[in-house]
């Protein structure tokens, strides 16, 4: 078994919320400098920068998880992970068209700039991506599942796009092994899924603000759900920055 320090919710410059800085060079230098083991990358609704990243991290010796975070028809954020990038595109490329065909506002809402390792700007992404598919949050979780993927609802006592601000509560029948905590403690209804904490960072210093400590053999969804389950002594550990330096 092995402690690995995850942050699992980050944002490149794909994403129109994240800042123009949080480039793949960027964020693995970030993660490598802050001693975080494993990171994931999360953008809305797309995964057009996991490859870039991961071609990077796993260079620099991370462990690494193809991700997304999607927005469903409810305004729910969830996250999903994958071990593989081919499972990851899938999943995006059934999505898209769920995706509102409103194109992005560059100066109302922010570059969605697709770039490559040495940070040259390859492409831009037309759609909107902060915006919610035509998909609601049960359909989105079992779609994750079918994909092969594991479904993480984000930030679940956040006010804005959270799981408990948008619905009031966890939908009878869905189970989760994991879900994102933004204190550390899940709110009620969650049953005995594992409480995770990830910077959720649009810029390079926000990396490693929040994470989660694993311990287990290696950075994958399976070892995670059996660390969220406590088999064989792995376990799942929340650590939040801004509480330690007060």
């Amino acid at each position: 078994m092995e402690l690995i320090v995850a942050d699992l919710h980050i944002h490149t410059c794909l994403s129109p919320c994240g800042e123009l800085a949080m480039s793949p060079r960027a964020i693995v230098e970030a993660a490598v400098s802050k001693r975080i083991d494993a990171i994931a990358i999360t953008d809305h609704n797309s995964v057009s920068m996991v490859d870039t990243v991961a071609q990077l991290a796993l260079s620099a010796g991370l462990g690494f998880l193809y991700g997304m975070e999607m927005q469903t028809r409810e305004d729910v954020h969830l996250l999903a992970y994958f071990n593989d990038s081919a499972s990851c595109h899938r999943l995006a490329d059934a999505i898209y068209s769920l995706l509102p065909n409103r194109p992005n506002e560059p100066l109302y809402f922010g570059d969605q700039v697709i770039v490559d390792a040495d940070e040259t700007i390859i492409g831009y992404e037309p759609k909107l991506l902060v915006n919610s598919l035509d998909l609601g949050f049960n359909e989105a979780v079992a779609l994750v599942r079918e994909y092969g993927g594991l479904p993480v609802p984000a930030h679940v006592d956040r006010e804005a796009y959270g799981l408990m601000a948008q619905l009031g509560f966890v939908p009878e029948g869905v189970i989760f092994d994991l879900a994102e905590t933004l204190t550390g403690v899940l709110p009620e209804g969650f049953g005995h899924a594992a409480a995770m904490c990830s910077s959720d960072a649009h810029q390079p210093e926000q990396i490693g603000r929040r994470t989660t400590i694993f311990k287990m053999k290696n950075a994958s969804i399976h070892e995670m759900i059996l660390a969220s389950q406590g088999i064989d002594g792995r376990s799942v550990t929340c650590h939040i920055e801004e509480r330690r330096t007060k």
